[in-house]
């Protein structure tokens, strides 16, 4: 891979980065994986995903940031995320697509819970 992580590679970052790319292999494998990058502004948040967005060239990459005025809103950072997706809702397996078909005001049912 031609990437800009493999060029500047991110100093000290070795168990960051073995992580994320464990996290892109078990996706690869067909695992659901979810992980929380979060820190200070300037810790190196950015490079990390870039790193990552750079290794996972043969995935669908969506990414969304959210502002902490939208904190008071139910679903605001799914809505950023998955609403160029919903095309696909039904592709998704039946508790799936219920939650979100409910998160988006696409049908009526008790909300998902939003924690």
């Amino acid at each position: 891979m031609d990437t800009l992580s493999e060029h500047t590679p991110l100093l000290g970052r070795q168990a960051e980065r073995a992580e994320l790319d464990g996290l892109l292999a078990d996706v690869r494998s067909g695992r659901g994986r979810a992980l929380v990058l979060r820190g200070e502004a300037g810790v190196g948040k950015s490079a990390l995903l870039q790193h990552t967005v750079g290794r996972a060239a043969d995935m669908r990459v969506v990414r969304t940031v959210g502002a902490e005025s939208e904190m008071e809103l139910a679903f605001a950072g799914l809505h950023l995320l998955l609403a160029p997706l919903l095309d696909r809702i039904e592709e998704l397996p039946g508790p799936q697509h219920d939650a979100l078909a409910v998160a988006f005001g696409l049908r009526e049912g008790d909300a998902p819970c939003s924690a």
